[in-house]
């Protein structure tokens, strides 16, 4: 069983590296495997463990709300599905704001403290001397303050007043390290691949050897 696997895996592979000769039949069957097989397990992830706990009632006294909770959920899955029926889309809305308005407010909450905050806090902490030297800490510095700026819209007025010019003068300079940024971070996932493409070659090396083998 365990070689049926690795032989499957194996083929499997071959059809996903046959996109280096161009778009084909094998490839295609391949992603639709592989979207499928997400797909079936994502939703039967989420039927286990989203699903089925909230339509099961708590057995502890101590659950207070939760029961009316999961039928405000229910209720409100129900709302989200009427986007179907002509007369009642409407009330598919409702949920849908409620979705968005807390989505964007986890999300704010996780930019500023999750992101912002620590790196404001690590490029300002001088605690760190062994790590980091103080040219390092300017140079983090400057790129954080200027890196924000690169993304607001204040310095792209006409340059009448100081305050415009310096910052027009810092967004170019934030822009600069957004740039390096990204290339540092499009080089890391460029490596990553080709360890990854190394790791798969190497795979069917040994597949290959253990059919020859055997």
């Amino acid at each position: 069983m365990d070689t049926m696997l690795a032989v499957l895996s194996a083929v499997l592979t071959l059809m996903i590296f046959s996109y280096l000769l161009g778009d084909n039949p094998l490839y295609r069957l391949a992603l639709h495997i592989f979207v499928g097989v997400s797909v079936a397990y994502l939703f039967v992830l989420a039927l286990q463990a989203v699903i089925i706990p909230a339509l099961s009632m708590p057995d502890t006294p101590e659950s207070g709300l939760l029961p009316i909770i999961s039928l405000i959920g229910v209720f409100l899955g129900v709302m989200l599905l009427m986007r179907r029926v002509p007369r009642l889309a409407w009330m598919s809305e409702i949920p849908t704001s409620i979705l968005l308005g807390v989505g964007v407010g986890v999300a704010w909450g996780g930019a500023i403290l999750g992101t912002l905050v620590p790196q404001i806090d690590a490029a300002t902490n001088p605690a760190v001397p062994d790590i980091l030297s103080s040219v390092g800490q300017i140079v983090a510095v400057v790129g954080t303050v200027t890196g924000l700026l690169a993304f607001s819209f204040t310095g792209r007025r006409p340059h009448r007043r100081l305050a415009n010019r310096l910052l027009s003068g810092g967004a170019r300079v934030g822009r600069w390290f957004v740039l390096i940024g990204f290339g540092a971070a499009y080089g890391g996932v460029l490596v990553a691949s080709l360890a990854f493409f190394a790791d798969r070659v190497q795979y069917l090396i040994e597949i290959f050897e253990m059919i020859s083998s055997g």
